[in-house]
């Protein structure tokens, strides 16, 4: 095995536009001083300093190309960055010309098809320059299928890219940009410290790892420069990859050290707050270790997290000691409230199931990475569609699907729009109701995803849309029940197409505009420290992809009657029609104009009929102005309904999301929308699901490398006597959460109470969706004087219950919140004399 480092440093520049950067060359001495020093790092170390575009291309291409695949390799350029007016990054050599950059610069995709083109699995590229979060969005997958038509997120082969941030616009201190005043770097410099003295190794094993040099260095940027997030990619690297050996050799690792993973003990040290947060998931799991150093270990660390300075991070440790039996917290310790959820345990795969109206898809996380797992029919997705074959048999996608066209009402279709409902259908003397036919549709995922693993698979994250309330939700876990499928964690749809895409390092502000087959979600959401609220959320419920084909249909049935005099009518026909439409529109997506041939489509007095039309993309655009109208309001709603947010100049990102953006029209009229700036275009469709398999990944430890916490959708909270609604739990409240407050009764000797649960945002409580209603017994006492405690609790599955307490006696009345719920509550009318009041001055108590 070789080690080679090759340190790519501009420090002059011929272009008067781009100004010195005096610590540059003495960045670079220092570092291939410490990654050549046989006690430290062993590499053999290439300096290129000040080398014209040709000279770094040379340098950097026989670099690669010369490398053999256990190799380990690191690549570093520390000079200015320049994104041309498409967004792409080019790192600019001493002659680059800033008129002429593409001819003249070093374009990041240059340095990315190098790195990928190379036959080494061991590659560690730091890039140390203005916009440097940009080259991992400019990178292309040239892998097998699933893949897309644009620029992907990084996502490796055992390769690792380092940034020294998210793409903002400096890189070095003291300034908005590194030309107004070029000192020394401090990412360069804290990657030299972190090696140097050996700081770095975290877990005092006497190695520093790529994990733990990253930890190391994003801890010591964000102090020196909140607002500069450094960033890691990883392509499925596998195990630990050492860079360098610790100088003093290895040492006792702090409280927390021996018996933990070298990645969690970094977390828990140097760590972000989302790193923090997602150590605790790992810490949860080693809890239940049967030997006594790893349970020992994760008890110490767990000290040490309830400890935390972060607020957030102190009071959910805080709760997993008390879940664990752990005892009191030691006196002074801030008290939190337990979550109402479970630990996830060890045991079969945990899948992310993204269950969609029209279509679903299931992810696993395997060997580092999270991949879409095809169907039994080797298709990544599947139709949301369940119907019943002549004999009985029951039907689940493609097949469903195909036998639906054929036999009037012979399918059940967007079925995740009645969940919660109480919606059923009849088929012969059996009523199935919503959530049974949605769990044949999951079940068929399940079993599918299992034949692909060759093992069971029976817990999963669930994706679901923004607004869904807690009924929907708790339909959607009963249905995933029903399949045998438990629910270990619920998310967001517009969260999980963040995760996917690599969000939440910093701060930022972003809109996902997620246009399914059959409805259009538009989300803004606002990012801090890995936690996602949600600032706005808008949509149209009934348009989505299958209206262009719609519209492709009328337009090529009209051809053939005007054109041949022939009226279409014919069920198979039509649907013969229809799935052309739909090819067309995707072929359209990439081509100018494509062809619509259909041969016998009819017959006609004088013989067969065939349809065969041209098609251009002008054509269809023209066809469907209407839609994309419709389109853009939800967009302008959502950025004039967000708080904090003056228009669009304020969203960092515009996200595509769902099959359907594929056509360029969509990402025209975003862009526009934007502003003039590129939307960027997530994994499609498989973006959310794949955000959804990640985080499985982070409740099962797998990962730490992203955390998304979520929010509930709309506040919840009870009514009271004037008929508003008391707010308990607020929306965008981070889960999981528990929080409660403390109401009196309104009449004197009330014998009861009635509690009347409600979810939305209206100050009234009956304009909001009602979800239950508990009756809770009382002994007779003035009004006033009794003390009833309600608390909701929700949990990682984003299910939420209710308790009702009265502290006197201390009986206690618990409910889901679910369509039995809300049924019974429907059935029920409000008595203002028996509802409840907030005693004075109490406010919705312990926090998340």
């Amino acid at each position: 095995m070789r080690k080679a480092a090759l340190l790519v440093v501009n420090q002059h520049y011929a272009d008067g536009c781009f100004d010195e950067l005096p610590g540059a060359a003495a960045d670079a001495e220092r570092l291939a001083a410490v990654l050549g020093d046989p006690a430290i790092g062993e590499f053999e170390v290439t300096v290129v300093e000040n080398g014209t575009a040709v000279e770094i291309r040379k340098a950097v291409q026989s670099f690669f190309a010369g490398a053999r695949g256990q190799d380990l390799l690191l690549l570093h350029l520390s000079c200015h960055g320049l994104k041309d007016a498409r967004g792409r990054l080019h790192f600019i050599a001493s002659d680059t010309e800033k008129a002429y950059l593409d001819a003249t610069a070093v374009s990041s995709r240059f340095v990315a098809d190098q790195l990928e083109q190379s036959l080494c699995r061991r590659a560690v590229v730091l890039l140390d320059c203005c916009f440097s979060g940009a080259f991992t969005k400019g990178m292309r997958t040239r892998g097998p299928a699933p893949s897309v038509d644009v620029a992907e997120p990084f996502s490796g082969r055992g390769r690792v890219v380092i940034t020294s941030s998210t793409a903002l616009q400096y890189s070095h201190e003291s300034g908005l940009t590194s030309r107004e005043r070029a000192e020394p770097s401090v990412f360069t410099a804290a990657v030299v410290e972190g090696l140097r003295d050996g700081s770095a190794d975290l877990d005092g094993d006497g190695y520093v790892s790529v994990e733990e040099l990253y930890s190391f260095v994003h801890d010591r940027v964000r102090s020196r420069l909140p607002g500069q997030t450094p960033t890691r990619s990883v392509d499925s690297a596998v195990g630990i990859l050492h860079l360098t050996r610790s100088p003093g050799g290895p040492r006792a690792a702090a409280p927390g050290g021996p018996g933990l993973p070298g990645t969690l003990r970094a977390a828990i040290h140097t760590g972000a707050v989302w790193q923090r947060l997602g150590a605790l998931h790992e810490v949860e799991r080693l809890l239940g270790d049967g030997s006594g150093p790893v349970r020992e270990a994760a008890l110490e660390a767990l000290a040490l997290l309830v400890e935390d300075s972060d607020p957030r991070v102190g009071a959910r440790a805080e709760r997993l000691r008390r879940g664990q039996g752990l005892g009191e917290p030691p006196p002074g310790t801030p008290v939190a409230a337990s979550p109402v959820t479970r630990p996830v345990a060890a045991g079969s795969r945990i899948l992310g199931i993204d269950f969609g109206t029209t279509d679903s898809a299931v992810a696993v996380f395997l060997d580092g990475r999270a991949r879409v797992l095809p169907n039994r029919h080797g298709e990544l997705t599947t139709p949301s569609v369940v119907a019943f074959a002549e004999d009985g048999t029951l039907l689940v996608g493609r097949a469903a699907k195909e036998r639906a066209a054929r036999v009037p009402g012979g399918g059940i279709h967007r079925i995740k729009l009645e969940l919660g409902t109480g919606w059923t259908h009849r088929q012969g003397v059996e009523r199935h109701s919503a959530e049974e036919v949605a769990s044949w549709i999951l079940a068929d995922l399940r079993r599918g995803a299992e034949a692909h693993l060759g093992e069971t698979a029976d817990r999963a994250v669930l994706t679901v849309p923004a607004h869904f309330t807690h009924v929907q939700r708790a339909a959607l876990a009963h249905a995933a029940a029903l399949a045998g499928i438990e629910t270990v964690g619920m998310l967001n749809e517009p969260t999980a197409a963040a995760l996917s895409y690599g969000l939440g390092r910093g701060e930022e502000t972003v809109m996902v505009f997620d246009l399914g087959g059959g409805t259009l979600d538009v989300s803004l959401l606002g990012i801090r420290d890995g936690v996602v609220e949600t600032l706005a959320t808008d949509g149209d419920s009934r348009l989505g992809g299958s209206d262009w084909d719609d519209r492709i249909v009328d337009r090529l049935v009209r051809d053939l009657a005007i054109r041949r005099g022939v009226r279409l009518t014919d069920r198979a026909a039509l649907r013969r029609v229809a799935e052309a439409a739909e090819a067309a529109k995707i072929e359209l997506s990439q081509a100018t104009a494509t062809t619509v041939a259909l041969p016998d489509i009819a017959v006609s007095p004088s013989g067969p009929v065939h349809l065969d039309v041209t098609l251009t993309r002008a054509q269809l655009e023209g066809l469907t102005k209407d839609l994309l109208e419709r389109c853009a309001q939800p967009v302008r709603r959502a950025l004039e309904a967000a708080r904090g947010v003056e228009g669009a100049a304020d969203v960092g990102h515009f996200l595509l999301v769902g099959g359907a953006t594929r056509m360029p029209a969509i990402a025209a009229l975003v862009g526009k929308l934007a502003g003039g700036r590129e939307p960027v275009r997530a994994a499609v469709p498989e973006g959310v699901v794949i955000g959804a398999a990640l985080q499985s990944a982070v409740l099962t430890g797998q990962s730490h490398d992203e955390l998304l916490l979520d929010v509930t959708s709309l506040p919840l909270g009870v009514e009271t006597e004037d008929g508003t609604m008391a707010v308990v739990v607020d929306g965008d409240t981070t889960i999981p959460t528990e929080r409660g407050a403390v109401f009196t009764t309104v009449e004197d000797g009330q014998s009861h109470t009635e509690i009347n649960v409600y979810q939305g945002s209206r100050e009234t409580a009956a304009q909001n969706t009602k979800l239950a209603v508990l009756d809770l017994p009382l002994p007779p006492a003035p009004r006033g004087v009794p003390r009833i405690e309600v608390t909701f609790g929700i949990g990682t599955d984003n299910v939420a219950r209710l308790a009702a307490r009265d502290l006197g006696t201390g009986r206690e009345l618990t409910v889901l919140l679910d369509r039995h719920s809300a049924a019974h509550a429907l059935t029920r009318d409000s008595d203002p004399r028996k509802t409840l009041t907030r005693v004075h001055g109490g406010r919705p108590g312990h926090g998340s």
